[in-house]
C-alpha cells in the first residue's frame, strides 16, 4: 500500500520574521469522502460538523473509493459541494483537495466561481497535483510524472488567478492558455476565494505555495519538524519572491482513530498503522486519551500550524467528530495564545 493511499485512507500564515500565524485562534474542519454513503447521510453528516461549531468542512476529490472495493459508491465532489453549500449556512467549504489533472483550469475556475456564489462567498479553494495512478488509468485521464503534474498545477494556478482577477486576461504556456477570455461573473469573495494548495514536495510544491496560495495544506505523513523544514522553505521562497503577505494559514491534516481513556490506546494505534501501513503512516495518527490529543495538537501548532483537519475515515463516525469537538478543541484553544495577524 503507497502512502498516497494511507491518506486517502487516513483521513485539514501570516509571515512574520520568526514564526507564520495567521489569525486569533486555531481553526478546526472534517473531511470527508464522498464513498459508500447516501446523500442523506452526506447533507445530515455535513450539518452535524456545521452544528458542533466547527469552522470548515471539506470533501476529498475521487470518482472512486481509493482503498477497498472500486466499485463502491463515490459521488462526484464539485457537483456535490455545490448541493451542500446551499444546505448550510455558516461554515466554511471546500475540497481538499481537487487533483488538477481531473479538470481543465478554466472549466474548474468556473465550478469554483458557482460554488462560491451558491455559498455566498464561503469557498475555500482547495487544488493539488493528483496523485493517484489507478484513477487515472481507469478513466483514460493522462497520468504523468511528478514533475511534470506539479508544473501542470503552476500553469494552471496561473490560469484561475488571472480569469479571477484579470480583465479578459490572455495566457500562453506549455499545458493551457487563454485568448482575450470573458469570465463572468466573478467570485463573490473579492480578489478571490482563498487558495488551499495541498501538498509537501519541497523541490516543486512549495515554491508554488509560496507563489500563489493563502494556506498550505500538509499532508497526512509530514510531523511538526517536517512542517517547520517547509514552512522555513516558504518563507524564504516568498523574500525570493517579494510577497508580504506570504501564506496566511497553515492546515495540517490528521486522522483521527480513536478518542479513549484506555492505556497506551495511542501507541497500539499508531503501531499498528505503522506495521499496516509504513512507518509513516504512525505520524499524522491522533489516537489516545482528549489530553494526548491535544498534547501532539499542540505540538503541530508550536510548529507554524493554524488550522488542523481531521478525519475518521474509512467510515464517516458521527460520535468521533462530537467527542473532537466537545473534548478536544476547548483545550487546544486554551491553552494556544492568540496572535494578531501581521
Amino acid at each position: 500500500m503507497t502512502w498516497h493511499r494511507l491518506a486517502a485512507l487516513s483521513f485539514a500564515l501570516v509571515l512574520v520574521p520568526q514564526r507564520v500565524w495567521a489569525s486569533e485562534r486555531i481553526t478546526f474542519g472534517v473531511q470527508l469522502a464522498p464513498e459508500n454513503a447516501s446523500y442523506e447521510e452526506i447533507v445530515r453528516t455535513v450539518r452535524l460538523v456545521e452544528e458542533l461549531g466547527y469552522d470548515h468542512v471539506w470533501l476529498n476529490d475521487h470518482f472512486m473509493p481509493v482503498l477497498g472495493d472500486k466499485d463502491g459508491a463515490n459521488f462526484e465532489s464539485w457537483t456535490l459541494l455545490a448541493a451542500l453549500a446551499a444546505e448550510t449556512e455558516r461554515i466554511r467549504l471546500g475540497i481538499l483537495v481537487s487533483g488538477n489533472t481531473y479538470r481543465h483550469p478554466a472549466v474548474l475556475a468556473k465550478m469554483a466561481t458557482t460554488v462560491d456564489h451558491v455559498s455566498r462567498g464561503r469557498l475555500n479553494f482547495g487544488i493539488g497535483a493528483g496523485w493517484e495512478e489507478f484513477e487515472h488509468k481507469a478513466y483514460g485521464i493522462p497520468f504523468f510524472t511528478a514533475k511534470e503534474r506539479s508544473l501542470r498545477l503552476g500553469e494552471a494556478l496561473e490560469v484561475i488567478t488571472r480569469l479571477w482577477d484579470d480583465d479578459h486576461p490572455s495566457f500562453a504556456g506549455r499545458y493551457y492558455s487563454l485568448s482575450q477570455a470573458p469570465f463572468a461573473p466573478k467570485p463573490v469573495q473579492r480578489p478571490h476565494p482563498p487558495i488551499v494548495v495541498g501538498g509537501q514536495g519541497k523541490q516543486w510544491i512549495m515554491p508554488l505555495v509560496a507563489r500563489f496560495a493563502d494556506e498550505w495544506n500538509a499532508t497526512v505523513g509530514l510531523s511538526p519538524a517536517d512542517i517547520r523544514e517547509r514552512v522555513d522553505a516558504m518563507r524564504a521562497e516568498c523574500e525570493r519572491l517579494g510577497r508580504r503577505p506570504c501564506v496566511r494559514t497553515v492546515s495540517a491534516f490528521l486522522p483521527l482513530a480513536n478518542i479513549t481513556s484506555i492505556p497506551l490506546a495511542g501507541p497500539a494505534t499508531r503501531l499498528g498503522a505503522r506495521l499496516l501501513v509504513d512507518e509513516r503512516a504512525a505520524v499524522s495518527v491522533l489516537a489516545g486519551s482528549a489530553e494526548d490529543i491535544q498534547a501532539r495538537i499542540r505540538e503541530y501548532v508550536d510548529a507554524g500550524v493554524t488550522s488542523v483537519v481531521i478525519t475518521t475515515r474509512p467510515a464517516i463516525n458521527h460520535d468521533l467528530m462530537r467527542r473532537f469537538a466537545r473534548d478536544v478543541v476547548p483545550g487546544v484553544r486554551a491553552h494556544v495564545p492568540k496572535v494578531d495577524a501581521d
